[in-house]
């Protein structure tokens, strides 16, 4: 009897799944646009029928987020929930299927500003080499796409011959492959960023910040899965006492971006400008390992707000051999930091809703604005193209007021040249032409945010 029980029992669960079927979404291609309240990311989904299941989350705070999943001859909608997983299936072309799911997440505040941490970093800048950011860095390098990638690791100098030394005879240990699928994935600034919100404790364990639950934009921190292996890859390579012995160096480069670069001056600049933004502290983080990657963030939390530039050193020899003077590259240096702090005041003022609809309107077609196969491939869309294209106008700008007037204008070709050609920004010779052009015939008092109504009228009428 109880077999039969059990039995019937398995026939009912079984036939109560089966009633149950997949909610199939109809495909001709492999993109799909997604629609997350009022946003729309027209072709942001690849679908990948190899990925099972292939995860998109969304990040839900008190309200359920409004998701649509849009392919070019069908549409699945949900109210998505923090906490719930909702599944479906992409048929391409009648053959391909690809297992999706829309994934809620509750969110979490990114950072938590005591009224004491407020205290003690209200109106300060920090430059900061920290340790698990440095060992991520580390752990980079001796990673395979660590050592081919060009872009990863800055591999000039004894510091880099120094790192491989002591550490590559570790690029067994566990966390080394781990580290590599994250590169491979795409992950480079999140894993950097996000190790941040670590520290060691005395006793060389690897512990969450009281501040930082995450730093990179996610909505969970990309690392913390991992931290166990990336604790004991530091204890195996005695990597406290590696980074103890090079401090002497960390001290130097922190120094030359506290006091040589001039970081204060640029704030100054960028606040007497865009007035309407303020921060409480800027924090510039790096690691002498980065390689020409730079990254910007901007938290808030109890009506504190920090802005943070994740930026590589500029080393003297990256700049050697320019037919300028001492002072002009002096200026250009300081590029490398004032392109992210820039950050945290073009895109706030880019995305008030006054300026909304007349940047898409401009930015329709994006192919008129970026070059898809060189670097502004990776600002295919309205508000990270319009944002890039005034973060390098703003390096004009700066050029203007802080360079040698009798190389300024050579400095401002480089600039043309670098973005339009090398970067593959198709009009920004003519934009920053313009846009430097109104900044000098500017009214007294005006700003730079004054100007963003001719600016983005400018762009539409291309």
């Amino acid at each position: 009897m109880k077999l039969l029980i059990t039995l019937s029992l398995c026939v009912i669960t079984f036939l109560g799944l089966a009633q149950k079927k997949p909610l199939i979404v109809k495909a001709a291609g492999f993109t799909a646009s997604l629609r997350v309240d009022q946003e729309y990311y027209k072709d942001a989904w690849t679908i990948s029928p190899k990925v099972k299941p292939d995860v998109q989350t969304i990040p839900v705070h008190k309200q359920p987020v409004s998701v649509s999943f849009v392919t070019d001859m069908d549409s699945v909608h949900f109210l998505v929930e923090g906490g719930k997983d909702y599944d479906f299936i992409v048929v391409v072309n009648g053959t391909d299927s690809a297992y999706t799911r829309i994934k809620g997440e509750l969110f979490t505040n990114p950072a938590h500003f005591t009224k004491q941490y407020a205290a003690a970093n209200n109106n300060k800048t920090a430059v900061e080499i920290p340790e698990i950011y440095e060992l991520i860095n580390i752990l980079y390098a001796i990673t395979p796409t660590g050592k081919t990638d060009p872009d990863v690791v800055y591999k000039n100098g004894d510091y880099y011959k120094d790192v491989m030394a002591w550490f590559d005879k570790y690029n067994t240990e566990p966390v080394v492959a781990i580290i590599d699928s994250l590169l491979k994935a795409g992950k480079y600034p999140h894993v950097k960023m996000d190790a941040y919100a670590f520290n060691f404790t005395t006793k060389n364990q690897v512990i969450k910040s009281a501040v930082y639950d995450r730093v990179s934009w996610g909505s969970t921190n990309t690392l913390a899965p991992f931290i166990k292996e990336v604790e004991r890859f530091a204890r195996e390579s005695d990597f406290r006492r590696f980074f103890q012995l090079h401090s002497p160096l960390y001290r130097q480069q922190v120094a030359v971006y506290r006091d040589s670069l001039n970081t204060k001056a640029m704030q100054a600049w960028l606040n007497k400008n865009f007035p309407g933004t303020r921060y409480n502290a800027f924090k510039i983080i790096f690691s002498p390992l980065v390689a020409y990657n730079q990254s910007a963030v901007w938290l808030e939390d109890n009506g504190f707000k920090e802005a943070q530039a994740h930026v590589n050193y500029p080393y003297p020899e990256d700049f050697a051999n320019l037919d300028l003077s001492e002072k002009a590259i002096h200026v250009m240096r300081g590029n490398i930091v004032f392109t992210e702090l820039n950050h945290a005041f073009i895109n706030p003022e880019a995305e008030k809703p006054v300026y909304e609809a007349r940047l898409r309107k401009a930015f329709a077609d994006i192919n008129k604005w970026i070059e898809k196969d060189k670097p502004a491939g990776n600002y295919a869309n309205v508000y990270a193209c319009f944002e890039e294209y005034m973060n390098w106008v703003l390096v004009s700008l700066r050029y203007v007021d802080e360079a040698p007037a009798a190389e300024l204008e050579q400095l401002l070709a480089r600039n043309e040249r670098n973005i339009t050609t090398r970067r593959g920004f198709r009009r920004f010779t003519e934009f920053n032409k313009y846009i430097v052009g109104i900044y000098r015939d500017r009214k007294p008092g005006q700003t730079v945010a004054d100007l963003y109504p001719q600016i983005v009228d400018w762009c539409i009428k291309q």
